[in-house]
Formats: structure tokens, sequence, C-alpha cells
């Protein structure tokens, strides 16, 4: 199966690339046949990190159409979700629309979903390309600091708790938390669809910045997810970034992931509503730092410096 979907992308990359010498912007028709949408990308694709794309939205009888509703949804197919920013779409008149912060967040097959509404004329039409790969994974979202994120000090009791890593290996929490090294962690599950992503492309992004040394800071996951979330699935998640020594997913039983949660203020009895947070602690330390919002690169840079100062 794998071979197959590898298959198909390769003959629908190839395909694209002929319709984008054919005809430059790539022009489809909505669903309803209402519409048709003209697609062209900067640098004639799409890559890892923010993209900027422009559309031209014209009727049945070649007219642009002005004031539309257009959204759209950059999804991963293979993964079965989105990411969690969210495009900026911007009228330009005359039936065009540029589209800013379309985030792609790895390599392989994506679509642009697009809706269009209209009056009462609400169509859909969907662009896949497939994304080379280059550079580090979000590393235009990730590297710069994020304005709006909220910090704070909190004092956490860490329950004494055995979990599982995602090689199946036993790991007593509050251990690896004293293990004497800084220590940032965050929540996330494997089949996240909105910010899991993000958060763990920050991770990635922040080993990658410490090179050699990305072991001196002790990163943790743990999954609000456990049911679904086994070591198998949690090693294959993290095989798509730059995991390595010094950075461990947890999971456990319901309960004792319920009392981690709990201790740390991060409990959510829906899973789909839970929201970036991260939470760091130095050495010989009883005071955490509390920070909600989606952190980038340079922020957890900044938290280490703090911590190793300490």
């Amino acid at each position: 199966m794998k071979t197959m979907m590898i298959c198909l992308s390769l003959l629908l990359c190839s395909a694209l690339g002929h319709a984008r010498q054919d005809a430059a912007p790539l022009s489809r028709p909505t669903d309803q046949g209402g519409f048709t949408l003209e697609l062209t990308l900067k640098d004639d694709a799409l890559k890892n990190g923010v993209n900027t794309v422009e559309f031209a939205v014209w009727d049945r009888a070649g007219k642009g159409v002005e004031g539309a509703k257009i959204t759209v949804t950059p999804w991963m197919p293979v993964m079965g979700h989105g990411v969690w920013e969210k495009p900026v779409v911007t009228e330009r008149g005359g039936g065009k629309y540029q589209v800013g912060n379309v985030v792609v967040i790895m390599s392989g097959l994506w679509e642009l979903r697009v809706a269009v509404a209209s009056g009462k004329q609400q169509e859909r039409v969907s662009f896949p390309f497939y994304v080379a790969e280059q550079g580090e994974p979000l590393k235009e979202l990730v590297d710069k600091p994020r304005e709006g994120l909220v910090r704070e000090s909190a004092y956490y009791k860490v329950p004494n708790v055995t979990l599982l890593n995602q090689d199946g290996k036993k790991v007593n929490l509050r251990s690896l938390i004293d293990g004497g090294k800084p220590v940032i962690v965050n929540f996330i599950f494997s089949t996240c669809t909105t910010i899991c992503p993000v958060m763990t492309a920050t991770f990635s992004s922040l080993r990658s910045e410490l090179g050699a040394s990305a072991d001196r800071v002790q990163l943790i996951s743990i999954s609000i997810d456990p049911e679904n979330d086994r070591p198998e699935r949690m090693k294959q998640y993290l095989s798509r970034f730059n995991w390595g020594p010094g950075w461990e997913f947890l999971t456990g039983s319901r309960e004792d992931i319920g009392r981690v949660l709990r201790a740390f203020d991060a409990f959510v009895v829906d899973k789909m509503s839970h929201e970036p947070l991260f939470i760091s602690r130095a050495p010989d330390s009883e005071e955490w730092v509390r920070v909600k919002g989606l952190v980038r690169k340079n922020d957890l840079v900044k938290e280490l410096e703090r911590m190793e100062k300490k």
C-alpha cells in the first residue's frame, strides 16, 4: 500500500508539473462548476515553511468574482489533518485574492483545499502538490520569537508514576525530571489535527539549533491520548522530526496520564480542545515556568539560557 501511494504521488506530481508548463496559473473548476479558480504559486512550488499564493476566481461567464469569501486549508491526506496556523486571505480586486501564511510542515503529498462562497453559492476545489524535502520543518515559522505568549511562574509536585516511552521502556517521570538537566515539557498526541505538529517541530528545531549538544536539555512530550498513543505509533510519529537522545515521548494508563496532566494543570476533558503549552524547569529548582501559546524555537532557546544561568 505504501509503495502504491508513493507511485501515485509521483505520477500526480509529474502530471502537475506538465500542467504548470502548459498553463500558468493552474486552473481548476469547483465541484459544482459554478466557479473556476486559477492558482499561482510564488517560485512555482509549495515549500516547507510559510508560503504565499494567489487566486483568481471566475464565474461561468468568465467574469472575476469580487467579494467572495475564500477559505484555504493546507491538508495532509496521508496524515488526515491540516495545520494549526490559518491562511490569511486578502482581496485584491477584479476577482483576485492573495493568500498568505500558508504553512507546510513536512515534505510529501499536500492539498490546498479551497472553499468559495459568493451569494448563495458555496463550492469547493482541491489543488494537490508534492512538497520536496528541503530545510528544517516549519523553519520560517518556528525560528522567530512570537509575541502574545502568556509566561508565568508555577510550582508543581511531580507525581511518582512510571510511564512508557517511544521504545516501550518504563520511565519514572520524577526521576527523568530530576535527572540534572534543564527540562522542557509539552503535551501532544500523535493524531492531532491542529497544533501538535507545530509544537513538535519547535522541539525539533531547538535540537537542530543545539546541534551536537542537543541532549544537554531534557525534552519531554507527554501524550494526552494514551489509549491510542502506544510506543510503536509514537516512535513512528517522532521519526518525522529531528528526534534523538534527550527527547522522550511518554504514554501510560489513562489513570497515570490523568494524574500527570492534573499535576501540571494541563488536564482537558476533550483532547481536541487542548491548548499549546510548554513548561520548563531548571535543575534543582522548585520553580517552573509555564508558557501558553505557540512557542517558537528562539523562545525556547531563551528559556534554556535562563535555566542554565540559575
